[in-house]
């Protein structure tokens, strides 16, 4: 936590977990899943100013980037991402989009 230039890789490997961790429960959609915990630490770490938005969006943004590799150990990562982006933009973690 001592090196803020690489929160993003939390943010990457922490979201990679929660969706690893929810699998097939969270297309069932059992209540409350590991990315629902996710986000709300990650609102925790913003809200305190121990991560930065910037760093949320970059760790969001490089998990884009290799999501084909993900998805061939979690055939859900596309919607569980996407879902998962909504709720850390909810929970304030995330710069308000452009057109907003």
């Amino acid at each position: 936590m001592n090196a803020p230039n690489f929160h993003h890789e939390l943010v990457k490997r922490g979201t990679v977990i929660a969706m690893e961790e929810d699998g097939l429960k969270h297309a069932e959609g059992e209540e409350p899943s590991s990315l629902d915990a996710m986000a709300a630490m990650f609102a925790f770490l913003v809200q305190n100013a121990i991560v930065s938005e910037h760093q949320v969006l970059k760790g969001l943004t490089r998990l884009h980037q290799i999501l084909p590799d993900i998805k061939l150990d979690i055939p859900g990562a596309p919607a569980m991402l996407s879902e998962f982006e909504v709720m850390v933009r909810d929970t304030g973690c995330l710069p308000p989009k452009e057109s907003e």
